[in-house]
């Protein structure tokens, strides 16, 4: 695992996909960072999470070294966001909700 020092910036993406196609939208997600994870610059992990309360729900944390990485990453420009952009976005019912964020404490046991 990661020290938490290596973690500074957080990026909160919301996702609603149209009924029926989240399981496969996941995937697809899982399969880029599996595939892109030592490539994207300055990203030390990641965690996906889907709702228990609604089908169509579900939370990616992308963990960045850097606000200038996470901002990087997050535009069209970069060749990586574009690509699962592409991917992805006819399973949303929405376009995700993103909302950046600093790590304060982290700690798994």
């Amino acid at each position: 695992m990661k020290e938490q020092q290596d973690i500074v910036y957080v990026k909160h993406n919301k996702a609603r996909f149209i009924l029926g196609k989240r399981t496969e939208g996941l995937r697809i997600l899982q399969d880029f960072f599996t595939e892109n994870q030592y490539d994207i610059k300055g990203l030390t992990g990641y965690l996906i999470i889907k709702s228990e309360d609604d089908a169509q729900e579900a939370i990616a944390l992308t963990l960045w070294k850097s606000k200038e990485d996470m901002d990087s990453y997050h535009s069209l420009k970069n060749t990586f966001f574009a690509k699962i952009t592409e991917k992805i976005k006819p399973f949303f019912e929405q376009p995700p909700v993103r909302s950046n964020h600093q790590l304060v404490d982290m700690k798994t046991m």
